[in-house]
């Protein structure tokens, strides 16, 4: 949710997603919240900018592909990528296609891995808490290995990291 509101807050209506698996858990977490977001602002969702990246390199490039080769009045302004490995493959596609980067589309990706402020531009994106996330996944095998696991979903509080890859939108 976090991402798209920022996005929406730039001034951003064709919003791309593009997600993890179909099955996880937190790719379809992150899916609902998108769609709660754009539709609490109003905003109608496009199943053409809605594609699944599986949070591989290949699939996820093929993906950005396949949004940037829309008209340029179809093509989104703003991808959100459901991880940051899916927004590199976003950089290398925008690269291929002579997309400017934030000009022409912005990118925001999820996780904050270590690569992600050394990219050009620096990518904007939303951090995870790793350590708490650590300590509960420790918490949990010990729980587990006392027969004693109550909860096995949680969630976590996230972060939004304000860097260069997002800016208002040369065309609404």
């Amino acid at each position: 949710m976090i991402a798209t509101q920022y996005l929406i807050s730039l001034g951003h209506r064709r919003i791309a997603v593009i997600t993890g698996p179909t099955n996880s858990q937190s790719s379809q977490a992150r899916l609902s919240g998108y769609m709660a977001t754009l539709q609490k602002s109003g905003i109608s969702a496009d199943p053409h900018l809605i594609k699944v990246g599986d949070y591989v390199s290949d699939k996820a490039y093929k993906a950005a592909c396949n949004l940037l080769e829309m008209r340029e009045q179809d093509r989104p302004t703003a991808i959100f990528a459901f991880n940051d490995l899916v927004a590199i493959n976003v950089y290398r596609a925008a690269r291929q296609h002579g997309i400017s980067l934030p000009e022409q589309l912005s990118i925001i990706g999820f996780d904050d891995v270590y690569p992600a402020a050394s990219m050009c531009p620096s990518l904007t994106t939303i951090r995870q808490p790793f350590d708490l996330i650590a300590r509960q996944c420790i918490n949990l095998i010990l729980e587990a290995r006392e027969g004693k696991v109550e909860q096995n979903y949680f969630i976590f509080p996230t972060q939004l990291v304000e860097r260069e890859s997002c800016v208002s939108p040369a065309r609404p």
